[in-house]
This record gives C-alpha cells, sequence and structure tokens, in this order.
C-alpha cells in the first residue's frame, strides 16, 4: 500500500472507528461539522476531505481538513504529469477562496481519469461540451477509500467527488450515508442516481415522501432535520444578530437580506443579471426610505462572479467566505431568495421570506417553499417593492414538518449505527 506523507497517522487502528467525511463548500462544512463533533466525543477517529471553498470553512471551524493535494502521490510516477495537466484546465476555473495547487490537482486528477477511461479524443470533447460538472471520479475515490480504510463514509448530496465517493464506497461494501439539505422535487437529479447511499438523511418527512415515491425504499430515508440549522437557534447566532444591527446603526430598522445565486446560463442573459437588476431594484428602495435597510449576500461559491456596487447608507454586502449566515438570518427580518435553504433557514427562525418567481431556477424546478405554506411567490421584478412595503399576508398553509431540537446528534446516531455493521469491506 502507498504511504502518502501528507496524511496524518491513525490513531485508531480498528477501522469500525473511523469516519470519513466527504463534502465541497462552506454551508455545506456548516453541516457536517457538528456531526463530526457528536462523532469525535463517542471517541470515532474522523477525517474530513473538504474540496473547493469547504477547505477554508473546514480550517475556520477547527477542522483539519484533506484536499485532492494530499492524494496527489496515489498517481504515483505520473503525479507531475497530473498536475500540469490540472493547471492547463486552471484557466477560467479559479476562485478566490480556493488555493491554486488545489485547483489545479482536482482538475488534473479528475481529467486524467477521463484520459484512463475514454481516451484523449473523447475526453476533450466531453470536457469541451460538459467542463468539470460531469466529473465523477469513481475510481481515484475508490484509491483514496483503499488507504484511509474507514468504517464508514459519509458525504452531503452534491454530485462529482461526493457522490463518487459513495459509489466507491459501495463497490467496496464500506457502509454509506449521504446527508441531504434539498427538497427533493420529482425533478431532482439526485432520485435517479444509479446508487444510492446505505442511510439518507433528509430535513423532513415531506422530503422523505418525495424519496419512498421515488422508488427509494422507506427504511433507508431518516427523518432527521439538517445540522447547518442547529447553530441559528443557539444564543451565539441570537447575540451575532443583536450586535450586527447595533453595529450598523440598524436597531430600529427593518432590515431585508438579499441572497442571490447565478441563474442558469442563457445565451441572451448572463447568469448574474439577475442579482445585479434585483440589488439595484432594492438599493433605489432603500434609498427612498429613511426606515429600511438592505444586506447583499451572494452563495459562497459565486459571489466573486457579481460585480461590486459603490458603498451607500444603509446597505452592507457580506463576506460570504467569512461572515456567518446565521448571525445574518438573526438579524434580519425579511429574505429574499430564489430557491435555497436560506428561505428554508430564515422560516423557521419566523422571517417573512419571499422567493423570485421571475427567476430560470424557480420556473425550471417543480417546487418552491411556497408549497409548504413558508415562503410568498413574487411574479416580476416590478412587483417586488410593492410586496415590501404591503404587510405579511397571514398564512393558512401547511408547514414543513422540521423536527424540532438540534439534529447532528441525530445524524451521529446513524453513523454510528453504520459503523457497528461489520460486513467485510471489499
Amino acid at each position: 500500500m502507498l504511504t502518502l506523507p501528507s496524511l496524518p497517522s491513525f490513531r485508531e487502528q480498528d477501522r469500525h472507528r473511523r469516519a470519513l467525511f466527504v463534502t465541497y463548500g462552506a454551508s455545506h462544512i456548516a453541516k457536517i461539522a457538528p456531526v463530526i463533533r457528536a462523532m469525535e466525543r463517542q471517541g470515532i477517529e474522523c477525517l474530513v476531505i473538504a474540496l473547493t471553498i469547504g477547505h477554508r470553512k473546514a480550517i475556520q471551524l477547527g477542522l483539519k481538513p484533506l484536499g485532492y493535494r494530499d492524494f496527489l502521490a496515489l498517481w504515483g510516477d505520473r503525479s507531475e504529469k497530473v498536475l500540469a495537466l490540472g493547471r492547463s484546465l486552471s484557466a477560467g476555473n479559479t476562485h478566490p477562496d480556493v488555493d491554486e495547487h488545489e485547483t489545479a490537482c482536482y482538475l488534473g486528477t479528475n481529467f486524467q481519469e477521463w484520459l484512463d477511461e475514454l481516451g484523449e479524443v473523447q475526453a476533450r470533447e466531453r470536457y469541451a461540451k460538459q467542463g468539470r460538472h460531469a466529473f465523477l471520479p469513481i475510481r481515484f475515490m475508490g484509491k483514496i477509500l483503499d488507504t484511509l480504510k474507514p468504517g464508514v463514509v459519509v458525504a452531503t448530496s452534491t454530485p462529482r467527488s461526493e457522490e463518487a465517493c459513495i459509489r466507491a464506497a459501495v463497490e467496496r461494501s464500506i457502509p454509506t450515508l449521504t446527508m441531504v439539505d434539498l427538497f427533493a422535487p420529482p425533478s431532482d437529479p439526485f432520485l435517479r442516481r444509479p446508487v444510492q447511499a446505505d442511510c439518507i438523511t433528509v430535513i423532513s418527512q415531506e422530503v422523505k415522501t418525495q424519496f419512498v415515491a421515488s422508488g427509494i425504499p422507506s427504511d433507508k430515508v431518516v427523518v432527521t432535520g439538517s445540522p447547518d440549522f442547529d447553530e441559528l437557534f443557539e444564543q451565539e447566532a441570537v447575540e451575532a444578530g443583536v450586535q450586527f444591527r447595533q453595529k450598523h446603526g440598524w436597531s430600529n430598522q427593518r432590515v431585508v437580506l438579499w441572497a442571490g445565486i447565478l441563474e442558469p446560463e442563457d445565451a441572451s442573459l448572463p447568469g448574474a443579471m439577475l442579482g445585479i437588476d434585483v440589488e439595484k431594484r432594492l438599493r433605489s428602495w432603500v434609498r427612498s426610505r429613511a426606515d429600511v435597510s438592505l444586506a447583499v449576500r451572494y452563495h459562497p461559491g459565486q459571489y466573486h462572479q457579481f460585480p461590486v456596487q459603490q458603498p451607500e447608507r444603509n446597505v452592507h454586502v457580506s463576506d460570504a467566505g467569512s461572515e456567518p449566515i446565521a448571525a445574518l438570518l438573526n438579524a434580519c427580518d425579511v429574505v429574499i431568495h430564489q430557491v435555497s435553504t436560506v428561505g428554508l433557514q430564515a422560516a423557521l427562525l419566523g422571517k417573512r421570506v419571499l422567493h423570485l418567481e421571475f427567476s430560470r431556477w424557480v420556473q425550471n424546478v417543480d417546487f418552491d417553499l411556497s408549497s409548504f405554506g413558508v415562503s410568498e411567490g413574487i411574479p416580476a421584478l416590478d412587483d417586488l417593492v410593492p410586496t415590501l412595503d404591503s404587510p405579511m399576508p397571514t398564512s393558512a398553509g401547511k408547514k414543513m414538518s422540521v423536527p424540532a431540537g438540534p439534529s447532528a446528534g441525530r445524524v451521529a446516531a446513524q453513523v454510528a449505527a453504520l459503523l457497528k455493521d461489520k460486513r467485510t469491506p471489499r
């Protein structure tokens, strides 16, 4: 077995005392971090592969994450070739919060797997058509599992590396768990994955119902809530929200949070255009009023693709890479979004939630939070300000049945149960 000098030596020699977590993204790391802490309190060794922007967030949360760079040596004498390949693909694939060496290792590893499977011509054709969004490095993730030898693999529901690790683990009979924080409409490609984990944790009974209706066995799906909701109700987050308002002089203001994401690309309309238009409309509204203020926060993986506007009174642009979302959600009174868990988080805190029905995201999926009575739809951009100026309607709809209390312990219990599975990994 190849020894990787960048990896820590295992504290636990018994693989049934070792869990591997794989995820990317700041919000996804926030989801698994409390589960890791709960597992470590039980004496379980937890290894974390935190990808792209998730690596920086993992360090901020006190974790010791691994990345693709730590496994480059698995390519043996091809390591330098893979690294050079990744550097050649880096143009247009960088992010200010991701180390360039990590980016090159990620791109080179995934593309080299295509070269090995498809050959030069087909690999280049696939990359030209689909780019990195089609990566699914099952074989390389298998090499990582053969090196780390975990007793269980836990991943978030994101495709690419996370899905590949689950599939590689299933191939090796290693118990698996996927944490899902989405809403599982019939259009969700997650429901059609050819390989699913042994256990899937979901945020609510409604989501489980959708999973079962799609053909996933009921006993695989466990309603736990999502651990990244737990911090919303902690006293620290509540106090941080109060401090945020005081710092900006907004204690007596009505605070609106615009939590935007890039739209699906369209030849006639750039992905950032809706966000720009909404932000401009909201800034104009704030200028006209003395009693309202605006916080702008774009997705942590996308904020650098939105132009920075000039500073102005009663407008705060959030640094999504470092400013906790829990503090902002506690500070605000109204949240505007397209399709995201931020809307659900705000609703759980009792905030007014508006979603943009004119968003291509909303129009292209068969789901929105209004079906659970927790969000109001805005039909067009011109309806945004009138809705903000109108009273919040009394919702007569049903509520999403999210379990009460902290979720991390419920997810950790499922991971612990899988660690007791004594099947022999292949």
